[in-house]
């Protein structure tokens, strides 16, 4: 039997560290440099993959949850300090965690509030062995979420991308109930970004809040 170009050089194992480590909650760059180390230590001990929680930079905004309400200014002082500290994609903040995934040669997959436009969204950051760089955007921010985070619909960000190990993927954990979406969707299949044939993933990761 014949095999794919793609298939010869894929990995026979593929060991994924999952990252459980606090960030440096509202603050992007003393986050970005403790995931660097992270990567390192990972990458130290063998990881091929490595996984970060949901929103790990700058933090998951916890107080949406009873401590947001209407007009409450010390919400809003939260929302605009997280704001400040998301992370565009592109952006030099983004290159240097880039470069770390390329000089260690790992797959990273880390949970961030990306700021585009000036709105928010619960976003998960692929960033690849080989330099490639990629975002998918939570679908449906889960009840409170959608105080804080946008909605993205359109299935830009149902990604599969080649690996070594196989087709990899990957959601923001969208828990149950009216969130359940954002968990489910990407699953079952996703197109590539440039093709039109459904592809399967391999490896998918899950992120939650840390």
């Amino acid at each position: 039997m014949g095999t794919s170009a793609g298939a010869e050089r894929r990995a026979d194992t593929c060991r994924v560290a999952v990252v459980q480590a606090s960030p440096v909650f509202l603050d992007r760059d003393a986050t970005i440099e403790k995931g660097i180390a992270l990567i390192n230590e990972a990458a130290d001990a063998g990881a091929r993959v490595i996984a970060f929680p949901e929103v790990w930079i700058p933090g998951y905004p916890l107080w949406i949850y009873g401590a947001a309400g209407w007009g409450d200014e010390a919400a809003k002082r939260g929302f605009a300090k997280l704001h400040e500290q998301s992370l565009e994609v592109p952006s030099a903040a983004c290159d240097g965690l880039s470069k770390a995934a390329v000089a260690r040669g790992v797959d990273v997959v880390v949970g961030i509030n990306e700021v585009s436009g000036g709105t928010l969204h619960n976003s998960l950051l692929y960033l690849m062995a080989d330099g490639r760089v990629a975002v998918h955007r939570k679908l449906v921010p889960t009840h409170a979420e959608r105080m804080i985070w946008a909605a993205s619909e359109d299935g830009s960000g149902l990604l599969v991308l080649d690996a070594p190990y196989g087709g990899a993927s990957g959601a923001a954990y969208g828990g149950g109930g009216v969130g359940a979406p954002s968990l489910v969707d990407p699953f079952p299949k996703a197109s590539a970004r440039g093709s039109s044939r459904p592809q399967r993933a391999q490896k998918r990761v899950v992120s939650l809040p840390s």
